[in-house]
């Protein structure tokens, strides 16, 4: 199994693609602690998988820092971070309030910046480790009404490149994966126009994310990859210009 004997922290793991990936890793028979701002959530995925579940507001550097404690007491070391805790509060930028730009810059900019220096830090130590962050198409490609989102995403482009560098020569590999985030819910992305815009025609499965974080961290199929991403996004960075008529074409 592929990531047997790791210990892997995953935030944002008690739903949707962070619990595909805790299952993915669990079946390659890591140790998995969830990390998520819904306690009971996390308790509740992590009894159903077999894994570990903590309480964590990954804005703040106590909440993290008192997770990460108890993982490395509960486990002793952590070989894999991966950053997924996300949100996405959108809206027009000209009535964006202050407390979505924060909540919005807190969990997925600062979070990624607290949880990859506090996990880090015990990496360096061992001089080993590997942190996959989440990003999204929405660091390259823009979409209206997700000022915050679009620019903390970019963010974790560049914070993924710097720990990169900085770390590479200490044992650290850092990567990312450029997801589709569908903002369906909030009526934000129209499903119709978004298939028939990305050349599969069909949004991602979650377990076909997960299976990408399982390449990246697992140094038996990634070793020389750091620094960099991995878009799974279904063709759609690689599509270029089409016609408007085009977008609104029937999915296949």
């Amino acid at each position: 199994m592929k990531l047997a004997d790791r210990v892997c922290v995953i935030t944002g793991g008690a739903r949707g693609i962070g619990e595909a990936i805790a299952a993915r890793f669990i079946a390659e028979g890591a140790t998995v602690a969830i990390l998520d701002l819904d306690r009971s959530a996390a308790e509740s995925t992590a009894g159903r998988l077999g894994a570990t579940g903590y309480q964590c507001d990954v804005s703040s550097r106590g909440s993290v820092e008192n997770a990460i404690n108890a993982v490395l007491y509960a486990h002793g070391r952590i070989d894999v971070l991966c950053n997924n805790a996300g949100i996405g509060l959108a809206g027009p930028s000209e009535t964006f309030s202050d407390e979505d730009w924060n909540t919005s810059i807190g969990v997925m900019q600062t979070g990624v910046f607290l949880c990859s220096q506090i996990v880090g830090r015990h990496m360096l130590e061992r001089g080993r480790g590997t942190i996959v962050n989440t990003s999204s198409m929405n660091a390259w490609e823009a979409f209206p009404m997700r000022l915050a989102y679009c620019a903390a995403k970019a963010a974790v482009v560049a914070m993924t490149q710097v720990l990169a560098i900085e770390w590479a020569d200490r044992g650290i590999r850092v990567t990312r994966t450029a997801l589709v985030q569908k903002g369906i819910d909030d009526g934000v992305i129209d499903v119709t126009a978004y298939r028939a815009r990305t050349p599969m025609h069909r949004f991602a499965e979650p377990d076909e994310i997960a299976r990408a974080v399982l390449f990246l961290a697992c140094d038996e199929d990634s070793s020389f990859v750091t620094g960099t991403t991995l878009c799974v996004d279904g063709g759609w960075s690689a599509m270029g210009w089409i016609y408007k008529e085009d977008v609104g074409a029937p999915a296949r």
